[in-house]
């Protein structure tokens, strides 16, 4: 009977130690150090976000964040890795629309919302520009004139499928104006194709055409592709202004886990982001590269995923890109 007792005893004392252990290893997350996928190659502008925030989070998190690149066909290794991982807070990506164009186009094997979706943290914002000596003032003025002859007003981006080519059918489509659209193969010839008068206008992320915008620099912009005014171009109108809805805004980046994330880590990286977003070190460095504030997080930021998701499905469809 006694060794009855004792046997008995040791096992309640095992659970309730091992339910102490699991209490205590939920409290302290993070243990370890996060990883963050980033599915392009370092030096580049999602790289340069993650990196920021990576730096910022380590005053807000007891464990640092490691920026970990893998890129590979157009993000699909990036993201199919953190599509994989265990959802334990412990691996972490960079995602934008990047993630919802792939899925669509099916090149990656799962579905763009099958994710936990934390926080959006910043956009590098769509501007409609042109060179500084263009006839046009102001995009309204421009749309009236390619109405009035069609396909003569050339408008380009960055190549085919891309980001800037959606927001230039979403304007054709959405405004009813006839600009011809004309893709490059990538942002810097489209840029050297406007300074040259080679085309009228294009649709740039606001990074790219910083440079060029500040007084003396030969290029003019009549809207940024938001709801509001960015501060880097004040005297810019924002498309909600101009009363132009249904335009992808630009690049904007986010943090996702894999889908099954448990919302005790979720509100932890949530609480944490949230700080970084308000940290000085941040903020000047959305100062300085000229990214916008779009913080959305949980249920906000999920809920925006969806509708650029509803969005970009139904401008791809248009130019034939979904598979």
């Amino acid at each position: 009977m006694k060794t009855i007792r004792i046997t008995s005893l040791l096992v309640v004392m095992l659970f309730v130690l091992s339910t102490v252990a699991i209490t205590h290893g939920q409290e302290k997350y993070p243990s370890k150090p996060i990883h963050l996928i980033v599915p392009m190659a370092a030096g580049g502008g999602t790289d340069r976000v993650a990196r920021a925030l990576a730096e910022t989070l380590k005053n807000y998190l007891p464990q640092p964040v490691l920026v970990e690149n893998l890129p590979g066909a157009g993000s699909v290794v990036g993201m199919s890795k953190l599509h994989a991982s265990k959802p334990d807070g412990y691996t972490l990506g960079v995602v934008s629309g990047y993630l919802i164009t792939t899925a669509l186009e099916g090149m990656a094997k799962f579905p763009a919302t099958d994710f936990t979706f934390i926080a959006k943290t910043s956009a590098d914002t769509f501007t409609f520009s042109v060179p500084v000596e263009s006839k046009y003032r102001t995009l309204r003025e421009m749309i009236e004139a390619s109405k009035a002859e069609p396909d003569k007003i050339t408008l380009a981006n960055a190549g085919t499928g891309a980001l800037t080519h959606l927001a230039g059918v979403a304007l054709n489509q959405n405004t009813r104006a006839k600009f011809r659209i004309v893709p490059f193969v990538g942002g810097a010839k489209e840029i050297t194709a406007l300074l040259g008068g080679h085309i009228d206008a294009g649709v740039f992320s606001m990074s790219e055409v910083l440079g060029q915008s500040q007084p003396g620099g030969k290029i003019r912009n009549l809207a940024v592709f938001s709801d509001r005014r960015t501060p880097k171009l004040p005297d810019t109108p924002s498309l909600l202004e101009l009363d132009i809805k249904g335009i992808p805004e630009g690049p904007w980046q986010g943090i996702a886990a894999p889908k099954g994330l448990p919302d005790d880590i979720k509100n932890i990286l949530i609480d944490a982001i949230t700080k970084t977003t308000k940290d000085p070190y941040w903020k000047d460095f959305i100062e300085k590269f000229g990214y916008a504030d779009r913080f959305l997080a949980g249920k906000e930021f999920e809920a925006f995923f969806k509708e650029d998701v509803r969005m970009l499905e139904g401008l791809m469809k248009s130019i034939g890109t979904i598979k």
